[in-house]
């Protein structure tokens, strides 16, 4: 089974501050526990300069996954117990003048909360041996920093593309094509008279490549524009380079020696001016205007109707570049996609032979959800299989499940993921723990990233707008796609999370088994259904889970919450028991100090529990339509 990647660039920044917080803190911690807590910080920050580095090589080093394995452990263990201490000061704050001074008086003491006078030894104790764990990965770091630092850009690889196309193995972009060659054959008013850009916005693997293909080799556009030209530019947005690579394809090959930028924008302006002409620029990312308006100077000086095509992921570059509205590409039908795999998994694409295997196939295609590039490549990798089991595992398999050596699926949409900033990939991440074909609400998927952690305040900004960016980020880069009334993710998308989340979020479609690796999960969800009991006994062992949803299943077959079940998960922050049949919440909910998300909406829950009280982080309870 593949291995999740641990994202914990944020974690750990968020970590840290926290840390410092706590050191500082308005409880006026006694000298030597606010000692351990600035010498924990100092060793945070030292530790932060490695995480990044290793969390680009995890992929291919297993001294650096394991690595980041540890650390995760150490720094969920540190979090656990500043979130112990921050509820802890809320607590104070919230319960009132008198028990504010008692727990002063406590504090003179060191007694803080514990009823005996050993807890500032104890937390000196935690806090220590914490900052030994910490010290000890620092070390290890070093013994494997040679191999983490060799060769990082070997993780970003995208096959260079160019213009030519075998258009017989393409299907279901016929209508595509028409509507983008109509918009470069008509002349458009755009801020730059001579120049329109058009950008072409979708999901990794979705075909946008190969549309603007279709595009450029057309006969009506090549015989429209007298000049075309086509670059790839991937990550690297180099304004020089791609100066010079576009002089080369103006000038059929011929490569300037110059690299003084103004000399090269002189000579492609002159190159291009009075011609009519067409400009590829496949597999865009770049989002610094600087950059893109350092590059166009010389583009405007092609004739009136010259056009530039831009292929993206991301929705803001398409704003960036400007022009033209962006043409969004979506998946194939399923019919056309069912065709795309017959001709990559049969011989001359004819299925008629193989019945049982031409139905499996079928299956395989629903599953895939019109995406071009999974239709290609597991047609690719069965095209060699006649045996059914084979077909059958292929049905059965998750995408990041199937051998690595031979799914190129993930490795295309992994780019998108890796141009996330370290917080949005934490936020992405976390929607693995929902189903596929989950309808996400931005509001609630909000709430819950905010009472997990992810989304910490800035300034004056209410936490609620910062994750409505996040989750808008999030969209613009195809990472969701909107319907009907909610937003929902593709199954490759639902594919990737899972392979960057395994053993930190757990979807229990099943009863959980005793895996020390799965007891060890922090969000966890259940699918409900009618036909069998819900029963809450399953989750007593993970005792470190920080997020319970019980998904699916409207007012399900539920057993009632046994009244000691929330002391085995004290650390909860999140627990969403939407429309369950639930009749009663035990009192030893007021044990999850730090929770700050309770959804009883839909249950049948007439009356809270008194200790609903003590809930002093709690930010949202959602009790929409809990009558009967």
């Amino acid at each position: 089974m593949p291995i999740g990647e641990a994202v914990l660039s944020a974690f750990m920044q968020a970590l840290f501050e926290k840390a410092v917080a706590a050191a500082s803190s308005e409880l006026k911690f006694p000298q030597n526990i606010a000692v351990e807590l600035q010498n924990l910080s100092s060793s945070l920050s030292t530790i932060l300069a490695h995480v990044e580095d290793a969390e680009e090589r995890q992929l291919k080093d297993q001294a650096a996954r394991s690595w980041l394995s540890r650390l995760k452990d150490v720094a969920y263990e540190m979090d656990d117990l500043l979130d112990e201490h921050a509820a802890e000061v809320l607590r104070s704050k919230l319960a009132g003048p008198s028990n504010y001074h008692h727990l002063k008086v406590r504090i003179c003491f060191c007694c803080i909360w514990l009823k005996n006078g050993l807890f500032n030894r104890d937390l000196v104790k935690q806090i220590m041996r914490i900052e030994g764990k910490i010290d000890r990965l620092i070390k290890d770091r070093h013994i494997v920093d040679p191999i983490m630092r060799f060769n990082r850009e070997e993780i970003r690889e995208r096959p260079k593309t160019s213009s030519l196309i075998d258009d017989s193995s393409v299907y279901g972009r016929e209508e595509d094509k028409e509507v983008i060659v109509n918009m470069l054959l008509t002349t458009n008013n755009s801020n730059h008279v001579n120049l329109s850009i058009l950008p072409i916005v979708g999901m990794g693997g979705v075909g946008k490549t190969t549309l603007t293909q279709l595009v450029y080799n057309d006969v009506r556009v090549k015989k429209h524009f007298q000049l075309r030209m086509w670059l790839c530019v991937s990550e690297n947005f180099d304004e020089a380079k791609l100066t010079k690579e576009t002089i080369e394809s103006v000038a059929s090959g011929l490569s300037s020696a110059t690299t003084n930028m103004n000399l090269l924008q002189e000579d492609l302006s002159n190159k291009l001016k009075g011609k009519r002409f067409l400009l590829v620029l496949d597999d865009v990312w770049n989002e610094d205007p600087d950059r893109w308006d350092r590059y166009r100077c010389a583009l405007v000086a092609g004739a009136k109707g010259s056009k530039i095509m831009v292929t993206t992921r991301n929705e803001n570059v398409g704003k960036l570049v400007g022009g033209l509205t962006p043409y969004y590409l979506k998946q194939l039908s399923y019919n056309d996609c069912w065709h795309l795999f017959r001709s990559y998994a049969f011989a001359d694409g004819d299925s008629s032979a193989h019945p049982n295997l031409e139905m499996i196939g079928k299956e395989i295609v629903h599953k895939l959800k019109g995406l071009p590039l999974a239709a290609r490549a597991l047609g690719s990798l069965l095209c060699a299989k006649d045996n059914e089991d084979d077909w059958k595992n292929i049905l059965e398999s998750e995408i990041w499940e199937l051998p690595s050596d031979k799914n190129n699926i993930l490795p295309a949409l992994r780019l998108s993921y890796n141009h996330l900033p370290p917080i949005l990939k934490r936020c992405f991440a976390f929607c693995s723990v929902f189903h596929k074909d989950y309808v996400f609400e931005k509001d609630i998927l909000v709430q819950i990233w905010m009472a997990v952690g992810y989304i910490q305040p800035q300034g004056r900004r209410r936490m609620e707008e910062i994750g409505n960016n996040y989750f808008d980020e999030l969209l613009s880069r195809s990472f969701f796609q909107k319907h009907k009334d909610g937003y929902v993710m593709h199954d490759a998308m639902h594919d990737l999370a899972q392979s960057v989340s395994i053993d930190e979020c757990m979807r229990l479609d099943n009863l959980p088994n005793n895996s020390t690796t799965e007891r060890n999960a922090r969000h966890l969800s259940f699918s409900c259904d009618n036909k069998s009991q819900t029963t809450f006994e399953a989750f007593r062992g993970f005792n470190r889970a920080r997020s319970l949803l019980l998904l699916n299943g409207y007012k399900s077959k539920t057993s009632s919450i046994p009244s000691d079940l929330f002391l085995n998960l004290r650390y909860l922050h999140v627990l969403d028991l939407n429309r369950q049949e639930i009749t009663e919440l035990p009192e030893s909910v007021g044990k999850l100090k730090m929770l700050r998300y309770l959804n009883l909406s839909g249950t049948v829950v007439r009356k809270l529990p008194s200790s609903i009280g003590k809930l002093y982080c709690l930010q949202t309870l959602k009790l929409r339509n809990c009558l009967a």
